[in-house]
């Protein structure tokens, strides 16, 4: 999502954007520096470092309507300076799989991402259309009654869950801390307006990014295409062959809590085994 996007109410103020983008695992400390070594060779510079931490949400199990069909919906609490003080704010989120952009071999994904007013609109809307038969989790504990999974209560605790009006259905299924270091480039070129991301999250994970944002509304199917080619030559400058490439938004957390909704995700074709 890009940044400086004015605010109005506390709300972002965004247009959809197209995010083109391939994540891949960085196994140990020692690879993330040789990585940004080598991004420091190519002409890129820490852009900003910043400190968030997203829920991640769905119908509750085993009813994942959205996460199976590649739709992410998201709530980002960044930690900020408001003067001298720091504080969190948040905004709802949703990542939308292209159904014309298909996952390639490699890993590469196109998403639409909305925020803010627009995403809360979407997820109203989409669980507004929700038939009987696949709303059939209503009857399951929301986020704000009682769960009868202690893997809940421990994963949340001392956790204020996000709420939204209308979305009392929806129940969180991975919450992930992360650190991030943004890298970008001024040297034009064909990287240049790639940005690279390097994460680490509160139980370890250590994942990168390479992505090209574009404006949603022309979908400039070669420029799309230009995107990938250089996301795919960059990621293959700055790891190594035994680095694990995959583009799950939360598969760290999914593997080590949800294992049955990760193996749901594999088999629904959202995740890469």
């Amino acid at each position: 999502m890009a940044d400086g996007q004015i605010m109005s109410d506390g709300e972002p103020i965004s247009s959809p954007e197209l995010e083109i983008e391939k994540k891949f695992q960085i196994p140990n400390a020692e690879a993330a520096k040789e990585m940004e070594e080598t991004l420091t060779s190519l002409g890129f510079k820490i852009s900003r470092k910043e400190e968030f931490a997203d829920w991640y949400f769905d119908l509750p199990s085993p009813h994942w309507q959205f996460s199976l069909q590649d739709c992410w919906f998201r709530y980002r609490e960044k930690r900020i300076k408001i003067m001298n003080n720091w504080g969190w704010r948040g905004a709802w989120q949703v990542k939308r799989g292209k159904k014309d952009g298909a996952r390639e071999n490699d890993g590469i994904t196109v998403y639409e991402e909305l925020q803010g007013k627009a995403a809360k609109e979407l997820i109203l809307d989409m669980l507004a259309e929700l038939s009987d038969a696949e709303a059939s989790g209503d009857d399951a504990p929301k986020h704000d009654e009682n769960p009868p999974s202690s893997a809940f209560d421990s994963q949340y605790s001392g956790h204020d869950v996000p709420y939204l009006a209308g979305a009392e259905r929806l129940v969180p299924f991975a919450r992930l801390e992360t650190f991030r270091t943004c890298y970008e480039t001024t040297n034009g070129g064909e990287f240049g307006t790639l940005k690279v991301d390097i994460d680490k999250t509160n139980f370890g994970f250590m994942v990168g990014e390479v992505e090209a944002v574009l404006n949603d509304v022309s979908e400039d199917k070669m420029e799309v295409e230009a995107a990938k080619e250089n996301i795919r030559k960059l990621v293959d400058l700055i790891t190594s062959e035994n680095e694990s490439h995959d583009s799950v938004v939360a598969i760290g957390k999914l593997i080590n809590n949800h294992r049955d909704h990760y193996d749901a995700c594999v088999e629904s074709g959202v995740m890469m085994n």
